[in-house]
């Protein structure tokens, strides 16, 4: 049996033993909500999509697994790397206060601007740390595109954090590109997979839980630290495939990341567009997601959550091809991904107004029975 044949058992037995153990965190966080409820506390429940008070600890259970993979690399009978102390800090770093500023916002209701420094800060910490976006050959504009990447994407998996099953499912399929990716550049024994490996178990033993109709939520502490790790992932995998020969600007470097995280990204520059127009503050939650117009069209939570995560396992396959064949990709190919990301947020948007005539049609008849 070769070195990759073994690692692929490898991988399989420990994805099966980390959603065992991701099922089981989660029963007992189950568990703990109640005591902690019995005992008269009770700001560890959201209320989401459903106006129901579940469990907001998902979170605790994505960074447990998190961790408990990190160290799970060390002890693999045939790690190659060593210890790439800067790198490895960074993420550690990242997602700890990620998942810190979630926790305290679970527990307190932090204002956004308090949310909005922690993420500012993340930005800054992987930079400090050597970890930023090569956009162009100016560091200081890779700098600042970095800050803003890290916090619109640790934003962007917060507010799509607004229905049973999405933020979860969706992140797995971002996390299964990551996977890809590394499997396309030939490390298999590279220990952000197995760390990906062991975040994607997390997330399929949440689901257990989360799928609708949910017993429990992730919470600001599983999203915000999923935002970090999925930010840091694009970083080092999604945004380095640029031409040698490129200038300032490459629009090919933007595809990879664009198709990848083409569900949240949609969502967010919808939510931000809509509410801004309205005079509306972006960070303020409402019913106004596209996952939300999608259910007034009369589509189930189930469903809802279901046809965002086919649109992400396609994605992937567009990354695919993207990937093997990005030397010889030209720019009407390049064309036609951008035409594929802005169709999908234009039928979005259709689906958007739809299901608003939709909303207010009911409420209308509601108002005519009373």
């Amino acid at each position: 049996m070769d070195v990759n044949s073994s690692l692929f058992i490898i991988y399989i037995v420990f994805f099966v033993i980390a959603v065992g153990f991701a099922v089981v965190i989660n029963l007992l966080l189950l568990k703990l909500s109640k005591e902690i409820q019995t005992g008269g506390i009770d700001n560890v429940k959201q209320v989401r999509w459903q106006n129901q008070s579940k469990p907001a600890m998902g979170g605790v259970g994505f960074f447990i697994l998190f961790l408990l993979s990190v160290s799970s690399y060390f002890m693999l009978p045939f790690h190659v790397e060593t210890f790439f102390g800067r790198e490895l800090f960074a993420l550690l770093g990242a997602c700890t206060l990620g998942f810190l500023i979630g926790l305290y916002d679970d527990s307190f209701h932090a204002n956004p601007l308090i949310k909005f420094s922690g993420q500012f800060v993340c930005g800054l910490f992987l930079i400090v740390m050597g970890i930023h976006i090569p956009l162009t050959p100016y560091l200081w504009l890779n700098y600042i595109f970095t800050i803003l990447w890290v916090v619109g994407i640790m934003n962007s998996i917060n507010m799509l954090d607004n229905m049973d099953g999405i933020t979860a499912s969706v992140s797995l399929s971002i996390i299964m590109a990551a996977i890809m990716l590394l499997l396309l550049s030939n490390q298999a024994a590279s220990i952000y997979l197995i760390i990906c490996v062991g975040v994607a178990a997390a997330m399929v033993g949440f689901l257990f839980f989360n799928w609708s109709p949910s017993k429990m939520y992730m919470g600001d502490s599983g999203s915000q630290f999923l935002g970090a790790f999925l930010a840091y992932l694009s970083i080092v995998l999604m945004w380095k495939f640029r031409d040698a020969s490129s200038g300032v600007f490459a629009i090919k470097q933007f595809l990879v990341p664009m198709i990848i995280f083409i569900v949240p990204l949609i969502d967010t520059i919808t939510v931000c567009f809509r509410r801004i127009s309205q005079g509306k503050s972006p960070f303020v939650g409402g019913r106004d997601h596209t996952t939300h117009h999608l259910a007034f069209n009369g589509m189930s939570d189930s469903k809802v959550a279901l046809i965002l995560f086919l649109i992400s396992l396609n994605s992937i396959i567009i990354t695919y091809f993207l990937v093997i064949n990005f030397n010889q990709w030209t720019l009407n190919k390049s064309l036609m991904v951008i035409g594929y990301f802005f169709s999908l947020f234009i039928i979005m948007q259709l689906l958007y107004e739809r299901g608003k005539q939709q909303l207010n049609t009911q409420k209308n008849k509601d108002n005519l029975t009373q």
